[in-house]
């Protein structure tokens, strides 16, 4: 009598790259959960992550946008060299100019606000060969509640500042928010003051004190 097997489809090979250890860490052991993927790899720096893609072999590269925006100009290039693999980008607060000249190099982009579920899907769709495109939605899907949109409405922010209120209550300096968001200093100094005026804000502790009380971090 012949035996008959079932083909077991191979794990998913997923490398990840963000420069806090600690979330690359709990978002391993999260995706290691499924019995659909391995993690064979882990990166904090665009150093790390080019010296270890030279030795594996990844299906998908899940990165943090801020890679592509410390001081490395030529990352696209080099990955372009070594990998061929897909890429899923998680981003966070960063300016949707500056995502999108790195769009067409992603197959995949996800906000960090996203959940669990939302994240699985795209990794699947992204192994099934499909893009995920860049929308509005993706990029301030932390705003999506009403709760935060009639913060909007109340003290006329716009998303731009929301996004400054934000790194601002993550404790960045005006240049390195200048760099996150690909503005100039000046350009975020003015930011800063319509943000106090606005909020009517003595100080930086009542902008973090903001960001708190409305859950924008």
């Amino acid at each position: 009598m012949l035996k008959t097997t079932v083909a077991m489809n191979p794990k998913v090979n997923l490398f990840l790259a963000d420069s806090y250890q600690l979330f690359a860490e709990g978002l391993s052991m999260m995706l290691a959960l499924s019995d659909n993927f391995q993690i064979i790899g882990i990166a904090n720096n665009n150093r790390d992550l080019i010296n270890s893609l030279q030795k594996s072999t990844c299906d998908i590269l899940i990165i943090d946008a801020n890679f592509f925006f410390q001081g490395d100009a030529t990352l696209q290039k080099k990955l372009k060299d070594i990998y061929t693999g897909k890429i899923l980008i998680l981003h966070d607060s960063i300016a949707a100019s500056c995502l999108k000249k790195i769009s067409a190099f992603a197959d995949c982009f996800v906000s960090k606000c996203s959940n669990q579920h939302y994240l699985l899907e795209c990794i699947n769709k992204v192994n099934n060969g499909m893009k995920v495109k860049l929308t509005k939605e993706s990029l301030f899907s932390s705003l999506s509640t009403e709760y935060q949109h009639e913060l909007v409405a109340r003290y006329s922010l716009t998303t731009r500042e929301l996004e400054v209120i934000r790194l601002i209550a993550l404790e960045f300096l005006s240049a390195e928010i200048a760099e996150k968001l690909c503005v100039s200093e000046f350009t975020v100094d003015t930011y800063r003051k319509n943000i106090t005026r606005k909020l009517n804000a003595r100080n930086v502790a009542s902008i973090v004190n903001f960001a708190h009380r409305w859950q924008l971090v």
